[in-house]
């Protein structure tokens, strides 16, 4: 009984530690080329936003960059993404994502 209480604490404090319990990991995702082309391109940008943001408060991007950044995040999706929404293109790019993190 002991040790079955030791397995559920450790893999409570697991799960508290897990990346995607933080925002910044959450926000991550529209930067997901799949996401990109399904998602609405708002929500898209939003979510980015708020990314650039906590980068700003984090000093990793300068306040005069920020909107640059959100710009050329904008000018991505109305501009890139459409023309390739193919499903061949979203297979080939998730694909080489998932097979770079592998190696």
């Amino acid at each position: 009984m002991e040790c079955i209480s030791f397995i559920q604490a450790v893999l409570s404090k697991l799960q508290e530690k897990l990346p995607l319990n933080y925002t910044f990991a959450q926000k991550l995702s529209c930067l997901n080329p799949k996401g990109m082309a399904i998602e609405s391109s708002e929500v898209n940008i939003t979510t980015f936003r708020a990314l650039v943001r906590q980068l700003n408060e984090a000093n990793r991007v300068a306040e005069g960059e920020a909107n640059s950044v959100i710009s050329q995040y904008k000018k991505f999706l109305e501009e890139v993404v459409p023309q390739n929404k193919s499903l061949s293109f979203l297979i080939a790019v998730t694909g080489l994502i998932n097979y770079n993190m592998v190696c």
